[in-house]
């Protein structure tokens, strides 16, 4: 039986193709799972000892989720999503939330709801939000107008990030803890996805839309995050070697 929609969509193909204007380009759902190495999957993105509780900070444990986006650019005919207010609440030495996706010409509101001063900046780009003292109870503005992706920091507390992506395409989504994510409404065509984690973009690939298959997005460990691993695996080696010479002077 043929529904009124489906008779629509049926209809709207066949005055297109009379036009000679090709076939329609069906929307559906991109999905899939995007796999981080562990420099990018942990929710905290430095490493420490955190100072106990005192009344202004509480302790709080590590974010499970790794603050990730996933955008599919570079489609042709799409509008950027509209221009909006969004509110970043600061509390506790943390922000929420901590990655903010917006359309061009949007405003985000930094409200300091804690009790703990901050001195707000984009260190990348000083000249577009400059380092301003924000008190506790206070709030400020800032604009973003041209696409692209800007980490918002503290001077006094470098641990305090907060992304906000300007994109000009509507079709983006935030993975969950598992890594898997699902972008609906996006055109049958070829795209270019990209993903954001911890403040920076960490992967760029070029995909098929129509095809319905899930996509595993496998996002390659940072380089200084190999190196990492790699002192600290010598630093281990060594540690057992001298580990192992101390035991042999005991025994002798």
């Amino acid at each position: 039986m043929t529904t009124p929609r489906t008779f629509r969509t049926l209809a709207s193909a066949l005055v297109l193709l009379s036009l000679g204007l090709g076939p329609v380009a069906v929307a559906g759902n991109v999905k899939g799972t995007v796999r981080l190495p562990e420099a990018l999957r942990a929710g905290r993105q430095h490493q420490g000892y955190w100072r106990l509780e005192n009344g202004n900070v509480p302790v709080r444990s590590a974010p499970s989720k790794s603050q990730s986006v996933v955008v599919l650019d570079g489609i042709s005919g799409t509008h950027p999503p509209p221009a909006k207010t969004v509110t970043v609440e600061i509390s506790g030495l943390d922000a929420q939330p901590r990655v903010v996706v917006i359309g061009p010409g949007s405003v985000v509101e930094f409200k300091n709801v804690g009790k703990v001063t901050h001195e707000l900046s984009t260190p990348a780009n000083t000249t577009l939000m400059p380092i301003e003292r924000l008190n506790p109870g206070t709030f400020r503005h800032q604009k973003f107008g041209a696409p692209g992706g800007y980490v918002v920091r503290c001077s006094q507390y470098p641990h305090l990030a907060i992304s906000v992506l300007v994109v000009e395409s509507p079709f983006f989504a935030m993975p969950d803890e598992k890594g898997a994510f699902s972008i609906p409404g996006a055109p049958d065509t070829k795209a270019k996805l990209k993903v954001w984690s911890q403040g920076r973009w960490v992967h760029e690939q070029d995909i098929d839309a129509s095809s319905k298959q899930d996509l595993t997005i496998r996002v390659a460990a940072p380089k200084n995050a190999k190196e990492s691993e790699s002192k600290e695996a010598d630093s281990k080696d060594s540690d057992s070697s001298i580990s192992g010479a101390d035991s042999k002077a005991s025994a002798e």
